[in-house]
């Protein structure tokens, strides 16, 4: 019985001290948008094996913008010798999820990417990256966002105006130079 006691304290001390470890390391930074890109990432040196972080980078879009987003961690090797494991890119306004990201790899890179199908309107924003740290090596991640205005309705109208004459001139050209035949 004692034994079984001795036993089951060494199981709960284990158990105990590995949830130590498991830290929440999540931070909030601002993206600085250079026109309407920003690069953004983050350094994870001297954390423990099995700390999570949700990561997330604020940014606001002026006028209605396309969206598009992507990060990337590399590691040595997969399995043991991955440092770092992204699990997680979304687009969240303040009313929730606008877009989630989808996985292209998850190995020695993890590489994600987010794209909007449509316009997002203008507001506050920020992408969330989401991972846990796999070993107690420096790891980090980096990305990148990218906000493409979109045309005012004028603009296509104008677009369309211009062909349309530039359409008449080479007619009206034609015209004279079968005419001069």
């Amino acid at each position: 019985m004692k034994s079984i006691a001795v036993a089951l304290a060494l199981v709960g001390a284990t158990a105990g001290a590995s949830l130590a470890h498991a830290a929440d390391i999540s931070q909030t930074t601002a993206a600085a948008l250079t026109g309407n890109t920003a690069h953004f990432g983050r350094d994870l040196t001297a954390y423990s094996v099995g700390d999570l972080f949700t990561d997330r980078f604020t940014f606001t879009s002026g006028n209605l913008s396309n969206f598009v987003g992507g990060v990337i961690s590399v590691s040595p090797g997969a399995g043991p010798l991955k440092n770092i494991d992204i699990t997680g890119l979304s687009l969240y306004n303040a009313a929730g999820l606008v877009l989630g990201g989808s996985n292209h790899g998850n190995g020695a890179a993890d590489v994600w990417t987010i794209n909007s199908m449509g316009p997002l309107s203008a507001g506050s924003y920020y992408l969330q990256v989401s991972g846990t740290v796999l070993s107690a090596n420096d790891a980090s991640y980096a990305g990148h966002l990218t906000l493409a205005p979109v045309p005012e309705p004028a603009t296509y109208g104008m677009m369309l105006g211009g062909l349309g004459v530039l359409g008449f001139l080479a007619r009206r050209r034609k015209q004279q130079a079968d005419s001069q035949a």
